[in-house]
């Protein structure tokens, strides 16, 4: 497991104040435009903290899902549902001075998985602020990165029955199919299935935002069995790579492990019960 060493701040005296670009973020769903409550939730804060007699500009952007034309007219519609919201709540529309909408042109990151993806979904509301200046020394903080698949599996602790969630593992919305960006995984996987002669997995399927336990519906198969065919699609992919059938099992939970209760309240929250885990069988 790798270590970084970063130098941070200690917040100390204050000795003097600047004016600087300061910037307030609002994230969205897949596809939509329509706020959340997490965004209303910043935005109502945005508005609370004085700073809104500032002059404000308005930028849209999307993930890499869709077109450039497409994904343009979105990120145009995330500005406008900001602005529209900000004004309700008191803001001057002629203190907006600026809305663009930047489409998939400008990603914060390569897009790989869900949570990559959600924080390029985003507007980003530009204004002029007083930034806080510290005097004090710096000290090292030992940060850690978490661990890699390979390096959970291979660990000692991990024994027959434990669990590992399958990070940036996604599928397109209400199907089984596997997004692009979630190669990476699966590849690790693979490898690691090849390294470990002896280890049997079972994956395991999850879904959100549902009430109740059952699973999902399958819009590719039609089916009320969307997370064991996530799980299933998985271990075809397996199998097809080289990693023979009888060390694959597959099950879909549904609902019925969430992390956190339904209702899902954040996108993280979204995120983290529409999972994919393996189970240890054999190691």
């Amino acid at each position: 497991m790798k270590k970084i060493l970063l130098s941070a701040l200690l917040l100390a005296t204050i000795s003097s104040h600047a004016q600087t670009q300061q910037t307030v973020v609002v994230h969205f769903d897949t596809d939509k435009y329509d706020l959340t409550v997490d965004a209303t939730t910043t935005l109502d804060s945005f508005v609370l903290s004085n700073t809104t007699d500032k002059k404000i500009k308005l930028y849209g952007h999307t993930d890499i899902m869709a077109g450039y034309e497409y994904n343009d007219a979105l990120s145009l519609k995330r500005t406008n549902a900001v602005k529209q919201y900000l004004v309700s709540k008191g803001v001057s529309a002629d203190n907006i001075i600026e809305e663009k909408g930047f489409g998939k042109r400008r990603p914060l990151n390569d897009n790989r998985g869900e949570k990559e993806m959600h924080m390029n979904r985003r507007v980003e509301i530009v204004f002029e602020g007083e930034e806080h200046v510290i005097n004090e020394g710096v000290k090292n903080v030992e940060m850690k990165e978490e661990k890699t698949l390979t390096e959970k599996i291979e660990d000692t602790a991990t024994s027959v029955g434990s669990n590992i969630v399958l990070k940036n593992m996604n599928f397109y919305g209400s199907t089984h199919s596997i997004l692009p960006e979630s190669m990476p995984t699966l590849f690790e996987l693979i490898e690691v299935m090849k390294k470990n002669p002896t280890l049997v997995i079972q994956v395991e399927g999850h879904i959100c935002c549902q009430d109740g336990d059952a699973d999902g519906f399958d819009i590719g198969t039609r089916t009320q069995n969307l997370s064991e065919n996530r799980a299933k699609e998985i271990c075809k992919y397996l199998h097809k790579s080289g990693i023979e059938e009888k060390r694959l099992f597959f099950k879909g939970y549904g609902h019925q492990q969430p992390l956190t209760p339904y209702p899902e309240k954040t996108e993280e929250e979204r995120i983290n019960n529409r999972r994919v885990e393996i189970k240890i069988v054999r190691k």
